[in-house]
């Protein structure tokens, strides 16, 4: 899982790459619409770990989940205090255009999902096992698809959790036998209005899992937009970088992450959408995905308590 500026942005070359004289082969498998069923629901942690679930401590399945991402939730299941950035989140803002897919795991017809709901409800506030929910897990004839989505609560306000984002654009940590090291390669400043920055970030990745042994570099830009005057909605939209070189081999990476003020926290939401070659290791692919992600979101919990 690789960290961008304002929250969690997963982005895994895991056990391999793709053929790099077609830059993206698996675009055609990409659609925009809701999360699409689930065919795969292994339940794992980290890499090498022994866990029982690769979701929330309650143990829901992918297909649990993925249900919920495809249902509407009942206006009830939505905090008072949270109830206002979820409905400009839904409104689908123009600066969300591009991310429809990711979207649609958070909004179905402008309402929020249960998964949303259900995530904003249990957020992770630090300690053993952040409940990281996979919402799609699927092997395609050696191409791994996977959607998670993570919701972190911090008891600070909005500005002050912007303000400390260049904190999670760099550094290594370790998840099992995955290693990721992060550096931001050029920074984009504000450019006035609701465009609040951005950043190119590298992202290195290393996984020892057997005979195998992958060491990918990719380049992810990521672009943060001010959704209401009061800047306490920031959205955060990241991707491979076009045309960078270190990318040719990569299938897809997209992120879509909030910052969104909730009374008197600020609540950091991500959905991350990947698609890789796993060399035939769909399982292994769903174990580096999961403990990564953990890994990040205590990681991101972390620096932004200091």
């Amino acid at each position: 899982m690789r960290i961008v500026p304002g929250i969690l942005s997963l982005n895994l070359a895991l056990l391999g790459a793709s053929c790099a004289e077609e830059k993206n082969p698996y675009s055609s498998r990409y659609t925009t619409g809701a999360a699409a069923p689930v065919t795969s629901a292994t339940n794992a942690g980290p890499v090498g770990s022994t866990a029982s679930s690769g979701n929330a401590p309650t143990g829901m399945s992918t297909e649990e989940a993925a249900k919920d991402a495809g249902t509407v939730a009942k206006p009830e299941a939505i905090a008072k205090a949270s109830l206002a950035g979820v409905q400009l989140i839904c409104s689908n803002p123009p600066a969300l255009s591009k991310v429809q897919a990711e979207l649609s795991v958070l909004c179905l017809n402008g309402q929020p999902t249960q998964a949303f709901a259900n995530a904003l409800a249990a957020p992770y506030k630090g300690g053993a096992n952040p409940p990281l929910v996979l919402i799609k897990s699927v092997d395609n004839n050696g191409t791994s698809e996977f959607i998670v989505l993570a919701v972190i609560e911090v008891p600070k306000p909005v500005a002050e959790v912007f303000g400390k984002r260049s904190l999670l654009s760099t550094g290594t940590l370790t998840a099992g036998n995955a290693t990721v090291t992060q550096s931001v390669i050029t920074n984009v400043p504000a450019a006035g209005g609701d465009k609040v920055g951005g950043a190119d970030i590298k992202f290195d990745l290393n996984v020892s899992v057997g005979i195998i042994r992958v060491a990918n570099t990719s380049i992810l830009q990521a672009d943060s937009t001010a959704l209401n005057t009061e800047k306490s909605v920031i959205a955060t939209v990241s991707a491979l970088k076009a045309g960078a070189a270190d990318n040719a081999d990569d299938i897809l990476s997209t992120s879509l992450s909030f910052m969104m003020q909730d009374g008197n926290t600020t609540k950091l939401i991500s959905v991350n959408h990947q698609m890789v070659n796993n060399r035939g290791q769909a399982a292994t692919a769903e174990q580096t995905v999961t403990g990564i992600g953990r890994a990040t979101m205590t990681d991101t919990y972390t620096k932004l308590m200091q």
